[in-house]
């Protein structure tokens, strides 16, 4: 992936499948396992009703919270 796409940022997603808890990411799920991947591609969870801003770098600027 890292050598077809030269990824700045992610915000993965995985339909029918929880994947945080309480805000945080849930060992053991798909969407933990692709952020492992990703090594050092920075990876934002996308939460219920937070709004996340990014600059044209893909830094986030705001709402990102932790991963």
């Amino acid at each position: 992936m890292k050598e077809l796409v030269r990824t700045a940022a992610v915000i993965p997603s995985h339909a029918k499948q929880a994947v945080t808890l309480n805000g945080k990411l849930i060992p053991g799920t798909r969407t933990a396992e692709f952020i492992r991947l990703l090594g050092d591609i920075p990876a934002y969870l996308p939460l219920s009703g937070r709004t996340m801003e990014f600059d044209g770098n893909a830094q986030c600027v705001a709402g990102c919270g932790e991963n």
